[in-house]
């Protein structure tokens, strides 16, 4: 390394990396949170189980995630992505990972009885306000959006 180094330069843009990070999750009302909040987590008082959709869908990106991530660091060292181009790069492959995940589930499966009722046995199948709701963000570290 010499005085003429771009070390300098890669450390602010790294830094600039390690300050923000990406959320993916619903965004919405207060009616979408509590339907995203049931689905995910389940409610023992309404007898609905929990399906997972944000947390399994994030489980399924990180391996793409970290192949993203890998290819972006080079690219973002010698100067040709920054560090928010990277970091949406991140947000669109797990936002795109949980939607895929969101319309794959099927377990657990539904009860017959509301089965019957709604027509078909797919899971969140009517609830395209929630799937319309899942995104990705990225904020400071601490939670504050930039």
């Amino acid at each position: 390394m010499t005085e003429t180094t771009y070390l300098p330069g890669v450390i602010d843009t790294l830094q600039d990396l390690v300050t923000k990070e990406v959320h993916i999750g619903v965004q919405g009302d207060e009616e979408t949170a509590m339907i995203a909040g049931i689905h995910e987590y389940g409610s023992l008082k309404a007898g609905i189980p929990a399906r997972s959709f944000v947390g399994t869908g994030k489980k399924k990106a990180q391996a793409p995630i970290s192949k993203t991530v890998k290819a972006g660091v080079i690219e973002l060292v010698t100067g040709n992505l920054s560090a928010k181009d990277l970091l949406q790069q991140i947000g669109d492959v797990g936002l795109s990972r949980v939607v895929k995940n969101f319309d794959k589930l099927r377990t657990p499966p539904l009860s017959p009885i509301y089965a019957k009722r709604k027509g078909n046995k797919k899971i969140l199948h009517d609830e395209e306000t929630l799937r319309d709701s899942l995104t990705s963000v990225v904020v400071s570290k601490g939670g504050r959006r930039r």
